[in-house]
């Protein structure tokens, strides 16, 4: 489960000003396009990194009965860098 919609609004709100007043990127757009830009991205990326969490606790499950006496979040956190690796996703 990622932040809230109120924390990643506040995050782009964070990230928009600083690319505007930085003159980080051009003034193509209002600054509240590239809020809604940048929340877009942010939300998108907690959903991938969920999804990625998801998938990792399935395959866990599904291969219980070999790992154990392993250290099940040691497991976990492989798990989830290879997928987020063949995925394309920086964790």
């Amino acid at each position: 489960m990622g932040p809230s919609d109120k924390n990643l609004h506040r995050a782009a709100q964070r990230v928009a000003k600083a690319l505007v007043d930085g003159k980080i990127v051009a003034a193509v757009a209002s600054p509240a396009e590239i809020e809604k830009r940048v929340f877009d991205a942010l939300r998108a990326n907690f959903q991938e990194e969920t999804a990625i969490e998801r998938e990792a606790e399935r395959i866990l499950d599904q291969n219980k009965r070999q790992t154990t006496g392993m250290d099940q979040r040691t497991l976990f956190v492989k798990i989830k860098e290879r997928l987020a690796r063949e995925r394309g996703f920086v964790l």
